[in-house]
């Protein structure tokens, strides 16, 4: 399988909300945690992936969240092996070795900004998700 040709299409942030008594309450301990999910619109050639991000505390309590969704044009994606599953309405692609790894390492640089833009003026002001973070996103990814 070759190379893939993309286009960033557009980058939305969908909703950000905050709790304002969490985030001002220096005892309760906060963890960034990421999720994604793969979206696609196979006819428009689009691959979306929709992000969340989430600052919450060990007994689960959200202290801020943000989620975004960076959307991709990738040139001929019905092109690419799938296999379908039309009860589920979904599609497993076999995408080009290293192309989810990248795609999701600039998904993650996206996010750390976009999250720091939201929390200033917060105890989380100059807090970022980790450097390298992405690996363990796709660690986690190659495990399912």
């Amino acid at each position: 399988m070759g190379t893939i040709k993309i286009n960033i299409k557009r980058i939305t942030e969908t909703n950000f909300s905050i709790n304002k008594e969490i985030m001002d309450d220096a005892s309760k301990p906060l963890d960034a945690r990421m999720g994604f999910e793969l979206l696609s619109d196979i006819k428009k050639d689009l691959l979306t992936i929709a992000t969340q991000i989430a600052y919450i505390t060990p007994a689960s309590e959200i202290g801020a969240v943000l989620t975004f969704h960076y959307t991709l044009e990738v040139i001929s994606l019905k092109d690419l092996q799938y296999v379908s599953n039309p009860a589920k309405g979904t599609h497993d692609y076999k995408f080009p070795n290293g192309f989810i790894e990248a795609v999701l390492t600039d998904v993650y640089a996206t996010g750390r900004v976009l999250m720091a833009s939201h929390l200033k003026g917060t105890r989380l002001e100059g807090s970022y998700l980790p450097f390298g973070g992405a690996g363990n996103l796709i660690k986690l990814m190659k495990k399912k």
